[in-house]
């Protein structure tokens, strides 16, 4: 089947004229999961499968498939939509008092509603997860894993998630009911903190001693040398999903940059060069830390805000709910209007990198091969990029960057901190659904 799915070939639409009695033949090509029509005459109508079409739609209708980028887009829209949904809905209609309990005392049932509130997310996200995680990537060919494999591997994770979202939870309500918000906001910095510790010990628990490609590896840091450019600690880290990015861990000294394995083999020298060398110039920068320390503070901050809200606050399991409730809404507000600072600070080290000497099409294609590696979406309407991605598409690389706040991978980073208070639309987004390589790292440039 995936064989046939990949091989060129052709299907026929007899289309019937309304007008002429002949019959008109609509060839359609498909290759690698696009299609292609030729254009027909408008003034003729179409029966297709029984219902009327305006053939003038048609060519449209077929040229126009929907695509990877685009069906994980919808994914992660409908995922995310859900979970605000019911959010919105519990706050308005006061539902956490009603089912959950709204007493200050320590009792053995605050764990058991914190793991059923956990249990209810689990199973309402599963088959978002199981379509993003499983299907669409067979679907569209950019995995072969199994169904056994990658369930076993998602369960796994997501069973490991949620025990963190519930130790975090009542913790955070064992401190609020003995030190108030100052106390539950304590629990959610050593939170952030244990999250950031825990994503850089698991990279270099992955870590590749061995590498079969580290002559270019070694070649490329060559080339960045004549650039002029510092680049801290590499590491080249084990992995299965190919939407797996890599990033920067850790502080200072030990701040190390993280290369996907299976970069060395699909990336050529110069390629590899710029993407290493974007990353040092965000660590050289300053741009790197600002996305730290901005995600961590819109997370204080969205809690902090949620913890006022009515009905809610950091003594009872009713409402510390409702606080999740509200940080799940400012989790939203974060996915539209943080990824602007991240878009502009990747924009801002591709100027830096070009002052450099980095040839400016060398960058280009550096960001085609990489999209092409990701969702495959080369170009997209201005509105779902301002909206949906922290990541420029590669039609816009040549933008100038704006004059104004950006911090590198801010909007992704938040999403991986707000694990400190219970943020379920962490691994609810369009990059990462169903995917757990990428719950604590998500996709970046």
């Amino acid at each position: 089947m995936k064989n046939q799915r990949k091989s060129l070939a052709f299907k026929r639409l007899t289309s019937v004229s309304s007008k002429r009695s002949k019959s008109q033949e609509l060839r359609v090509f498909y290759l690698n999961n696009t299609e292609n029509a030729v254009t027909i005459e408008p003034r003729f109508s179409v029966f297709l499968k029984e219902e009327q079409v305006p053939l003038r739609k048609l060519p449209k209708m077929i040229s126009t498939p929907m695509t990877y980028a685009r069906a994980r887009l919808w994914l992660g829209i409908f995922g995310v939509g859900s979970l605000v949904t019911i959010c919105t809905v519990a706050l308005l209609c006061g539902l956490a008092p009603r089912w959950l309990s709204s007493s200050t005392q320590f009792s053995g049932s605050d764990l058991l509603q914190l793991s059923g509130i956990a249990l209810v997310f689990i199973v309402w996200l599963a088959p978002f997860d199981f379509l993003g995680g499983y299907r669409l990537p067979q679907k569209y060919l950019r995995s072969d894993e199994s169904f056994g494999k990658w369930l076993s591997s998602y369960l796994g994770a997501a069973i490991a998630q949620s025990l963190l979202f519930i130790a975090f939870a009542w913790l955070i309500l064992l401190f609020g009911r003995w030190l108030g918000l100052r106390g539950a906001v304590s629990v959610v910095v050593l939170a952030i903190g244990f999250c950031f510790v825990l994503r850089n010990r698991s990279m270099r628990f992955r870590r590749v001693k061995s590498l079969a490609g580290s002559d270019k590896l070694l070649d490329s840091l060559t080339l960045i040398q004549s650039w002029q450019i510092f680049v801290p600690n590499i590491i080249v880290v084990r992995h299965q999903d190919v939407g797996f990015t890599g990033g920067i861990i850790g502080f200072g000294n030990s701040a190390t940059i993280v290369i996907p394995q299976a970069w060395l083999g699909v990336m050529s020298k110069a390629e590899l060069a710029t993407v290493i060398a974007r990353r040092a110039i965000a660590f050289n920068s300053g741009s790197y830390y600002r996305g730290l320390t901005y995600a961590c503070g819109w997370n204080l901050l969205g809690f902090v805000i949620c913890s006022q809200l009515p009905n809610a606050g950091v003594e009872s399991v009713a409402a510390l709910a409702n606080t999740i409730c509200g940080f799940t809404l400012w989790s939203f507000l974060g996915l539209l209007t943080l990824p602007t600072l991240s878009r502009n600070a990747s924009l801002q080290i591709d100027h830096l990198l070009s002052e450099r000497g980095t040839p400016k099409d060398l960058i280009y294609k550096t960001a085609d091969s990489f999209d092409r590696m990701q969702d495959g979406e080369h170009s997209r309407p201005r509105w779902v990029e301002t909206i949906f991605h922290p990541v420029p598409s590669v039609g816009r690389r040549n933008a100038r960057p704006h004059q104004g706040p950006a911090a590198w991978n801010v909007a992704r980073t938040a999403l991986f901190f707000s694990w400190a208070c219970f943020g379920v639309l962490s691994r609810a987004v369009h990059c990462n659904v169903g995917r757990p390589e990428l719950w604590t790292m998500l996709p970046i440039d």
